[in-house]
């Protein structure tokens, strides 16, 4: 099982090191905006899209990684006072009623969205932007089974730590 674990956890960060090079490409993208539009007096509506899909892919992708490191918000005022056994069969408890089952609806209720958005191939509603809105809706049920595989990896380590 730990096997497994490592196995998720790699792919997250093989991620989170993607992540990183789509930061660089935005904030490169971003700032040839600014200076194109406030030196030279040019706008282009296809790269502020695109600054729009790097900066939502980030975000989205991000999730799992967030979920992994268990960095997101959490309530220490309760958990600070816990021993660390407490700790993970509270992390458990909550994630298996709580993000396991989130992440699934996360997949389910996007998935006809996105079925729908790639059969007509849905593109930009501004004129001169980015034809590929059906790539963009695709990272809603990714990130949830992102978020799926990251709660999975989480649990294994909990119950391993719980052995130990």
């Amino acid at each position: 099982m730990k096997f497994l674990s490592s196995i998720i956890n790699s792919f997250i960060d093989k991620i989170s090191i993607l992540l990183t090079s789509i930061l660089l490409i935005m904030v490169t993208v971003l700032i040839t905006i600014i200076l194109g539009r406030y030196l030279f007096l040019w706008g282009n509506i296809a790269m502020q899209e695109l600054v729009i899909y790097l900066h939502s892919t980030i975000f989205m992708l991000g999730i799992c990684h967030v979920c992994k490191e268990r960095s997101h918000v959490s309530i220490d005022i309760f958990s600070r006072s816990y021993s660390d056994r407490t700790r993970i069969k509270v992390n458990l408890l909550f994630d298996t009623i709580f993000l396991i089952p989130f992440s699934i609806f996360i997949v389910y209720i996007s998935s006809d969205m996105v079925i729908t958005s790639w059969n007509i191939l849905e593109g930009s509603s501004e004129a001169g932007g980015l034809n590929y809105v059906y790539l963009l809706k695709s990272l809603i049920p990714l990130t949830g089974f992102l978020i799926l595989l990251s709660c999975i990896s989480n649990i294994i380590n909990d119950f391993v730590r719980l052995k130990s």
